[in-house]
């Protein structure tokens, strides 16, 4: 796997510092804000899609894996109403609500899947 640029982490940890103080992810501005350019910020979907931005997300915990396993505990601990959870890892792995194309039910019968799946795991 391809080591993360300069620019890759930077963007990274500004879209992590978003999220922290804001609860709110502008990849646009974090990418800019990096050194990116303009044409490369309006694409930002290059950039989060990256081996390196992945594997710099990773170094952070930022992994599919480990926002399944913690929906999957949330769900456990606290059943109900999961879709701002779901927006949430969504934002942190790059997706958009248009890529998720959700409803409740269907949040709650792909987290119910989701934690079977990681429990199963678990047990293996």
């Amino acid at each position: 796997m391809r080591e993360p640029t300069e620019l890759q982490k930077a963007a990274a940890d500004n879209i992590i510092a978003q999220k922290l103080v804001s609860n709110k992810i502008n990849k646009k501005k974090a990418l800019l804000d990096a050194g990116y350019s303009l044409n490369m910020a309006n694409s930002a979907v290059q950039v989060t899609e990256s081996q390196g931005f992945k594997m710099y997300m990773a170094r952070h915990g930022v992994t599919e894996d480990n926002l399944a396993l913690m929906l999957s505990e949330d769900l456990a601990n606290k059943p109900g109403e999961r879709l701002g959870e779901l927006k949430l890892a969504a934002d942190l792995m790059g997706l958009t609500n248009k890529d998720l194309n959700l409803n409740v039910k269907q949040v709650d019968e792909g987290l119910a899947l989701m934690k079977s799946i990681i429990d199963e795991s678990k047990n293996e």
